[in-house]
């Protein structure tokens, strides 16, 4: 869980915050007036979340590519089957 650190409008304090962060030791969540402002993680977060964006991007693609002739309808009527299907399992496992 992130740790939230109140901070008003002030320059110095953004920068006396930021001389004691060590971003390896957790997240924080910097608030103005009760609200969050911004979030302060690891740089390796960032740049694994980049990493994971961006595979998940080529997968969509991917998907979209080896899709792109299938009928709307028919894609409908695919998922809405898959979605009752698992539905009657989770029911069926069920005491």
């Amino acid at each position: 869980m992130a740790k939230r650190v109140p901070i008003d409008d002030t320059s110095a304090q953004v920068k006396d915050f930021l001389k004691r962060l060590d971003p390896e030791k957790g997240e924080y969540v910097l608030e103005m007036g009760g609200k969050p402002l911004v979030g302060v993680v690891p740089a390796w977060q960032v740049e694994k979340l980049s990493q994971k964006r961006a595979e998940v991007l080529a997968l969509l693609e991917q998907s979209w590519e080896r899709n792109r002739a299938v009928d709307e309808d028919e894609v409908r009527q695919a998922v809405g089957a898959a979605i009752k299907e698992v539905r009657h399992r989770k029911t069926q496992s069920r005491p």
